[in-house]
């Protein structure tokens, strides 16, 4: 594993440890988007930059998913990419414990939108 995703994981778990302290669990509902692409470019689906599946590889490498909420609102899913990358540029809802500050959230569940209903993704294990 790289430095940076070494750090990027030790923060992420530092920041989730500091959020699972806090208050109950919220729900929040978008758009799931990789976070480079979408703060490099505002790209918000799967396929971007010329690339097919461009999302779902970059979640695949590790690369941080976010949820993009109507108003425009990104909050980060502290959860492994790998887990969330081939539903890149669907609708999806978290719930779990969110840090306003921080706009990230542990996700205690998350669900995709299937039809008229909800899907939840088995998300890996940090640990």
């Amino acid at each position: 594993m790289r430095l940076k995703q070494l750090l990027l994981l030790f923060g992420m778990a530092s920041l989730g440890l500091s959020l699972w302290a806090q208050s109950g669990a919220n729900t929040v509902a978008g758009t799931l988007v990789d976070l480079k692409c979408y703060k490099a470019g505002g790209f918000k689906g799967n396929e971007h930059m010329g690339m097919a599946e461009c999302g779902m590889m970059c979640a695949k490498s590790g690369i941080p998913v976010a949820l993009l909420d109507s108003k425009g609102n990104v909050s980060t899913i502290l959860a492994p990419a790998p887990s969330l990358a081939p539903h890149v540029g669907q609708q999806a809802r978290v719930t779990g414990k969110f840090d306003e500050k921080s706009r990230s959230v542990i996700p205690e569940k998350v669900e995709i939108k299937q039809g008229s209903g909800w899907q939840e993704v088995k998300i890996q294990s940090t640990m």
